[in-house]
């Protein structure tokens, strides 16, 4: 019976069950036709071998059937209904087989097709079937007492028979029916618990995990429904794994607005033919419901059912897209949580600028790559990266292009490690590459050169172009200690070691421990010294005019009387606070001296001018012209008076913004010389592009003129040029008569050197700006308390020329 109401269904089922029947009939007229006994007087009018003529017909129908299995062709209404006739004609054959036999009882047989088409279709088709076989069982009856006279079956033994099948046949037929009726109703309860139970349990799932779990739900939900190719799309795609993706069955926005109109009243539409505007199989409906969420504007649950589509069908495809509206919220706000929660968590290990990992995970990471290389043998580098000078872009360039430029030189150093080393931000411009698996030190080394040359190649940020340059310090492992802390801290001393020595790459040695300490200590001094007063001071070395050795004015160099470590030269101390912005200080902390001297100078000398040297940091200051305009207000000066001597370096650095400064400057009426010029490798082509209006030769071309004819060459060709170009020429580093003799000689105008005179405090220049005669050349008596590393303060008196605050006075 579970076939039989299967078979409403799906009428396969009741094709099954029909052929195992005939199979079971075959054998039983086998047996029938080899056991059979004619009534006595009677004989079998054909040979037994004509009983497989049934036989025959039934095992015809059933391959036929079996065909069409293996064909997959559907048990349509034609096929049906030659199954009845054919299976009606077998068992007429049979009877008129039996024809001869009077007390056969195989009539009975008749209500068999009655059964099959009582399962199959409807009363009427039962009906037509029946009264079918009845008139073919009166025409055989006919045929048999034409055939065999001696057969006594009667008019009232026919009916009988036909009664008695009638009533059978019906009865049953009418309890298959019901039977049938109740099985269905059985199986789509069950089918609708089934349905249901699938549904609770995609509730729940979608009510608890993520999009991608919902989307997987909601298909298998529906498909639970009878529907198949089910897609949820949003207006930018199918949602696949929880993102929207192109493809599917959607055409166009035209289309996905065109369901949206479809579904607006009832919140699901059944579309076939045309009105799907999509290309649907013969029978087939495609079916859209509306699924509202926060996670696109609009959604569609988009899935395609054979017609008709049941309403229980559509209530639950209904269901499952109101469900799926609720649970692709939840979904969306478990993933913004843990989104969120992946967020703090790598915030907490990562740089929020760079990405990189943080100083906290690069401890973890290493501390893992040391203890992994104690049990392979490898070495393990810490790299200790600093930038050149990258205070002076964030001061002069904005904070804006520091940081373009720090997530520049991050991603060029993540590009150049192995993805199992680790490149980390551990400071404003600081960086800590750590890489495993060293065979030795000397890749140690290629490393850290290949890194330095790739982060000396131009950076193009915010259409600037930067060259920046980088000290490195390097500690390996085990070499240099087997523990984080100390190879972090021993690369940092290196590093230090580097930036100071100019040497780019530095491997830590033992000695550079004191070299950091004593970095930041000199540091701190110097900024107590510019509030110290007598600490810095500034002296004057003297410039005539070669032609009549009449005084011209004097270059203004600093001297810092450090209380502990005694006079320091600028070379000791400048170098470190060029690295810082504490250089802009120390400039307005000379140029403030300087002016305030000048207020003292001999009364009836306001031709002479006042020189004073320029760090390449301060070129690229934008404030410092407003800075020297509020410090000549402040001491009464005349613009005129003061020089500021900048070098070719200063300017190459970066050629825009120093032009610019130096523009804003000369709008002052302050006056620009080149210092140290001809040692810059463009002087020539960048000279007519400043506004400078006075070069410097410098002292190596001019101490060795007497003795070189290139150096003197060099020095006519420079002093030619300048004055082509309507510039005045300083010789720098005149050590004897007969050199400023020789340089009146080539034309130059102006000399600085120690025949001049060398650099002096300020009571002394006022005394010498006064006197009739220069001073005789003289050395500098110096005490300084030299620190040495691993011993005790000593203290010497040395002799040796005095120094600029930028190189060496003259």
């Amino acid at each position: 019976m579970g076939a039989l109401g299967a078979s409403r269904e799906d009428p396969s089922a009741i094709d099954a069950l029909m052929r195992k029947i005939r199979w079971v009939g075959c054998l039983m007229a086998v047996v029938q036709f080899a056991l059979y006994t004619p009534p006595s007087g009677h004989a079998m009018p054909f040979s037994r071998w004509w009983g497989a003529l049934p036989l025959v017909l039934l095992a015809a129908v059933n391959v036929a059937g079996l065909v069409r299995v293996r064909r997959r062709l559907p048990a349509d209404e034609g096929w049906v209904r030659f199954q009845l006739v054919w299976d009606s004609a077998v068992i007429v054959v049979v009877l008129l087989m039996f024809s001869f036999d009077d007390s056969s009882a195989l009539w009975a047989l008749l209500i068999l097709p009655v059964l099959e088409a009582a399962t199959r279709g409807s009363r009427r088709q039962t009906l037509t079937t029946f009264f079918a076989l009845c008139i073919a069982y009166v025409v055989r009856e006919g045929v048999v007492a034409a055939v065999y006279p001696y057969n006594n079956v009667t008019l009232d033994s026919v009916t009988y028979r036909l009664a008695v099948l009638g009533i059978v046949s019906f009865s049953v037929a009418s309890l298959a029916d019901r039977l049938t009726r109740q099985i269905m109703g059985t199986a789509s309860a069950r089918s609708e618990a089934d349905q249901l139970r699938a549904l609770a349990v995609a509730t729940r799932l979608m009510s608890s995990l993520d999009v991608a779990t919902v989307v997987r739900e909601v298909t298998q939900a529906t498909e639970q429904f009878g529907f198949s190719r089910v897609e949820l799309r949003s207006d930018s795609g199918v949602l696949v794994d929880g993102l929207p993706r192109n493809g599917g069955v959607m055409i166009n926005d035209r289309w996905f607005l065109q369901m949206l109109q479809a579904t607006s009243r009832d919140g699901i539409a059944v579309l076939a033919g045309d009105e799907a505007d999509l290309e649907l199989a013969d029978g087939e409906a495609l079916v859209v419901a509306r699924v509202s969420t926060r996670l696109t504007t609009e959604a569609l649950l988009v899935g395609r059912h054979g017609l008709p589509v049941p309403t229980q069908h559509l209530e639950g495809f209904h269901l499952v897209a109101e469900q799926a509206s609720s649970a692709l919220d939840n979904a969306q706000r478990y993933e913004e949580r843990r989104a969120f929660q992946n967020k703090l968590a790598h915030q907490a290990t990562h740089d929020s600028l760079t990405g990189l990992p943080n100083r906290a995970l690069l401890n973890d990471r290493a501390q893992t790559a040391i203890a992994r290389s104690r049990r392979t043998g490898s070495l393990v580098s810490v790299m200790f990266i600093d930038l050149d000078r990258f205070k002076e872009i964030n001061d002069v360039l904005g904070h804006s292009v520091g940081d373009a430029l720090l997530i520049s030189v991050a991603s060029r150093l993540s590009e150049l490690i192995r993805p199992e080393d680790t490149c980390a931000r551990v400071g404003g411009d600081e960086f800590v590459v750590v890489c495993a698996d060293h065979a030795n030190d000397v890749s140690v080394l290629e490393l850290a050169h290949r890194l330095r040359a790739a982060l000396h190649a131009p950076f193009q940020v915010e259409g600037i172009v930067l060259d920046i340059e980088a000290s490195i310090g390097i500690a390996w492992s085990p070499e240099h200690g087997d523990d984080v802390a100390d190879l972090l801290r021993r690369a940092d001393s290196a590093m230090y070691a580097a930036k100071s020595r100019k040497e780019g790459v530095v491997s830590y040695r033992a000695e550079d421990d004191q070299l950091a300490p004593m970095h930041l200590s000199m540091l701190g001094d110097l900024r107590r010294a510019l509030e110290a007063p007598g600490q810095l001071q500034a002296w004057f070395q003297p410039i005539v005019v070669v032609s009549d050795h009449r005084l011209a004015g004097a270059e203004a160099l600093l001297r810092w009387d450090h209380p502990t470590s005694g006079r320091m030269q600028p070379g000791d101390f400048i170098p470190m606070a060029e690295g810082t912005a504490l250089i802009h200080q120390l400039t307005d902390h000379v140029l403030d001296l300087a002016l305030e001297s000048m207020t003292h100078w001999p009364v009836g000398s306001p031709q002479l001018r006042l020189s004073v040297n320029l760090s390449p940091r301060n070129l690229l200051d934008a404030s410092l012209a407003t800075r020297v305009e509020a410090l000549l207000s402040r001491h009464g000066t005349d613009p005129r008076q003061v020089r500021f001597e900048i070098t070719e370096s200063a300017v190459l650095a970066d050629p825009t913004r120093a032009v610019a400064t130096m523009h804003r400057l000369t709008a002052l009426g302050v006056g620009l010389s080149i210092d140290d010029f001809g040692t810059g490798f463009s002087s020539m082509s960048h000279l007519k592009n400043l506004p400078v209006d006075q070069i410097k030769i410098d002292r190596s071309f001019v101490t060795d003129m007497l003795r070189s004819s290139q150096d003197r060459v060099m020095v006519r060709s420079m002093i030619d040029l300048a004055h082509g170009l309507g510039m005045h020429v300083v010789a720098e580093g005149v050590e004897d008569a007969d050199t400023l003799s020789d340089l009146e000689t080539l034309g130059c105008d102006l000399a600085q050197g120690y025949h001049i005179g060398p650099p002096v405090d300020r009571e002394a220049f006022h005394a010498f700006a006064a006197g009739p005669s220069l001073p005789a050349p003289r050395t500098e008596r110096v005490t300084a308390t030299p620190v040495v590393p691993g011993g005790a303060a000593t203290d010497s008196v040395v002799e040796r020329p005095l120094t600029s605050v930028t190189g060496t006075g003259e």
